[in-house]
């Protein structure tokens, strides 16, 4: 349950952003549950940094638990590139931490996942998984209609459709190794 509603806070804290451009912005969240005695928080926000660089960061917490993840990325000719991604989930169950390297020169993702290290090929279009949220909200900005993501262990490919009454009954399908998720 946590990590459901982990990332139901990650989905609703992406704020509409123009296709053509990234825009530095903030936003908080507070969910409150009136049959569980627990509320949570969430921040999101996107920031240009003096280097060229933007980073994306997002922060949850609730009573029992608490997720933190930062990406530093590269915008270049429209593409979103990411440098480094770090990732940290505390409270009850099990902890995770995570810090990734993305070395576009050698073409290259190293770094460590728990205490196991990572050191992978860099794939052309590779992203984080903090990056790829980033990209679909500026895709679907965009009115694309089907789009593909990858990241360090998957191949995402989604689709959206129109099934209600208007533009604001999209959804989104989801293919992750060959199984289809709506």
């Amino acid at each position: 349950m946590r990590r459901a509603l982990l990332f139901a806070f990650a989905l609703f804290a992406l704020p509409a952003v123009q296709a053509a451009d990234l825009h530095p912005f903030s936003a908080s969240y507070t969910a409150d549950w009136k049959q569980l005695p627990m509320s949570g928080s969430a921040e999101r926000s996107l920031t240009h940094n003096g280097d060229g660089t933007w980073t994306l960061n997002f922060k949850a917490s609730m009573m029992i638990a608490s997720l933190t993840e930062t990406s530093v990325i590269q915008f270049d000719k429209d593409a979103l590139q990411p440098k480094s991604y770090t990732f940290e989930r505390g409270g009850l169950g099990k902890a995770k931490r995570v810090n990734l390297d993305f070395d576009q020169t050698a073409k290259k993702v190293t770094g460590f996942e728990n205490k196991d290290p990572v050191n992978v090929a860099l794939q052309s279009g590779m992203l984080d998984k903090s990056t790829y949220q980033l990209a679909l909200q500026r895709d679907v900005a965009a009115g694309k209609k089907s789009m593909s993501y990858r990241h360090r262990r998957r191949h995402l490919r989604l689709s959206r459709d129109r099934p209600g009454k208007g533009p604001d009954q999209s959804r989104l399908h989801r293919r992750d190794q060959g199984r289809a998720r709506a």
